[in-house]
C-alpha cells in the first residue's frame, strides 16, 4: 500500500473518488485504532480528495481535507509521504493562485514533522512560493533555514 500511496503522490495519476463519507474518517481515526496500513490507505483517500477540490475550485475545502491526513499522525518512514503529499497539494493550490492557502499547508504540515528531511523538503516548497510572490529574501532565507535543518539531520 505504501508503493502505491506513494505512486499516487509522485505520479498523480489516479482519480479514485472517495467511497465513504467525508466526516466519518476524523471520527473514525480518533475512536478506533487504525493499523498504519489503513492510516495510509485513509491518507490516499484524502490526497485524492484534495486534488479533486483544487480542480473543481472548492479551495476553501482543501486545508480541512489535508488535515484529515495530518491528523493520522504517520510516523517514522511514512512521515515522508505526509510531507510529500502536503508539497504537492501546496504547489497544486500554488498553481492555482491560492499561495496564501499553499503556505497554510505547509506551516501546518511543517508543524507535525519530527524528520529533518521532510522539513527541509517542505521549506524547499515554501521557498518556491516566496520566489513566485516576489518575496526573494524570504526565499533565500527559507532555503538557508532548510539547508540548515539538513545539515543538523546529517550530524
Amino acid at each position: 500500500m505504501k508503493i502505491a500511496f506513494a505512486f499516487a503522490l509522485l505520479a498523480c495519476l489516479t482519480l479514485a473518488g472517495p467511497y465513504a463519507p467525508m466526516t466519518a474518517y476524523g471520527f473514525y481515526a480518533e475512536s478506533v485504532q487504525l493499523s498504519v496500513d489503513q492510516k495510509i490507505s485513509i491518507a490516499e483517500k484524502q490526497h485524492e480528495i484534495a486534488k479533486l477540490l483544487i480542480k473543481d475550485g472548492q479551495f476553501e475545502r482543501v486545508l480541512p481535507e489535508m488535515r484529515k491526513i495530518l491528523d493520522l499522525n504517520l510516523q517514522g518512514e511514512d512521515e515522508e509521504l505526509v510531507a510529500k503529499s502536503s508539497s504537492f497539494i501546496a504547489y497544486q493550490l500554488a498553481e492555482s493562485k491560492q499561495v496564501v492557502l499553499a503556505h497554510r499547508l505547509l506551516d501546518e504540515t511543517l508543524a507535525r514533522m519530527k524528520q529533518g528531511e521532510n522539513s527541509a523538503a517542505l521549506l524547499k516548497i515554501k521557498a518556491y512560493l516566496f520566489k513566485s510572490e516576489g518575496k526573494l529574501q524570504k526565499a533565500i532565507e527559507t532555503l538557508e533555514r532548510a539547508v540548515e535543518i539538513e545539515k543538523q539531520s546529517a550530524q
